[in-house]
């Protein structure tokens, strides 16, 4: 998912083992560039240039893969895709193992494992969130410039990392804000982050929700605000009835790590949970009755009391 440090464990990675490959290079930020003009154009040159450490001309992406087939083929390399999220990605960069000499090493960040399974990568390792110990030193290193937090602020600290539930990006955006801050404003922050969520990192978490079809962000709107924690095949059989072919829609919803599925329960991040509830109420902040979706009491009674429902 996004925010659980894809980027930064790739970049340490790369860091302490570019030594041993005759050249190296670290393309970041995939898919942003991807979506430039000449994007894929210069993202080869890119390569080669800090390959080969010398300047590389590009007249264009069929070129650009000749290129590197043809200077690359021979030499132990080590390249970091950075956030690839389509296999035309991958086959204007790096399609083939064989474009590159014996021993190279392409090491690529998606949201989408699918975009790598299609493609034959041969080791997936999926990053997993924070234990608590190591989430409340990184909130810490953000909030007090220390590993622990100061004594007054412990508790107020726990409840920032039971939020986060292990995100890096959370702890760190939080972190960073709560730092030389008061108790009393540290209180007021936490029940501001329980009805309101930070748009920094709703922002990131919702790149991966907006590239869904519109069927897949029904199905996971409808997971976040009524279904997390039922059984997978009663949510297919209940999203099925209302034509939203969930057999394919979860599988999506997994391979992009929105959701997941242990001992056959549907389960989400929370804070997934929270950009999805969030994203519903933002279609009418003032009027639960013209939302898609109502799950509580008081939201319900509002709207009926008000005749406000929607069709």
């Amino acid at each position: 998912m996004g925010g659980i440090g894809k980027t930064t464990v790739a970049r340490v990675v790369y860091d302490r083992i570019r030594w041993q490959f005759e050249g190296s290079c670290f393309l970041a930020n995939v898919k942003e560039a991807f979506a430039e003009k000449d994007g894929p154009r210069r993202l080869q040159e890119q390569l080669l240039s800090e390959i080969l450490m010398e300047r590389a001309s590009v007249w264009d992406s069929y070129r650009g893969i000749e290129m590197i087939k043809r200077r690359l083929q021979r030499k132990k390399i080590l390249v970091v895709l950075d956030d690839v999220d389509d296999h035309t990605q991958l086959e204007s960069l790096a399609a083939e193992s064989k474009w590159f000499g014996p021993g190279s090493r392409i090491i690529i960040t998606s949201r989408d494992k699918q975009v790598l399974t299609r493609n034959g990568v041969a080791i997936i390792y999926e990053a997993e969130k924070l234990n608590d110990d190591d989430a409340l030193m990184l909130f810490s290193q953000k909030a007090f410039k220390n590993d622990q937090p100061a004594e007054d602020f412990v508790e107020l600290s726990k409840q920032v990392v039971g939020y986060a539930n292990g995100l890096p990006l959370a702890l760190e955006v939080i972190g960073s804000f709560m730092h030389g801050r008061s108790i009393l404003e540290w209180g007021s922050a936490i029940n501001r982050l329980n009805d309101i969520p930070d748009r920094e990192i709703i922002d990131v978490l919702r790149i991966s929700f907006d590239g869904l079809h519109e069927l897949e962000k029904k199905i996971f709107l409808d997971i976040a605000c009524f279904l997390k924690g039922f059984k997978k095949d009663r949510i297919i059989r209940i999203l099925d009835s209302c034509g939203f072919h969930a057999h394919i829609g979860t599988q999506v919803l997994i391979e992009k790590s929105l959701i997941s599925v242990s001992r056959d329960q549907v389960w989400m991040h929370n804070l997934l949970q929270i950009m999805g509830k969030e994203i519903v109420r933002c279609e009418s902040p003032e009027e639960p009755g013209r939302r898609s979706r109502l799950w509580t009491y008081e939201d319900v009674c509002l709207a009926l009391m008000d005749n406000t429902v929607s069709s």
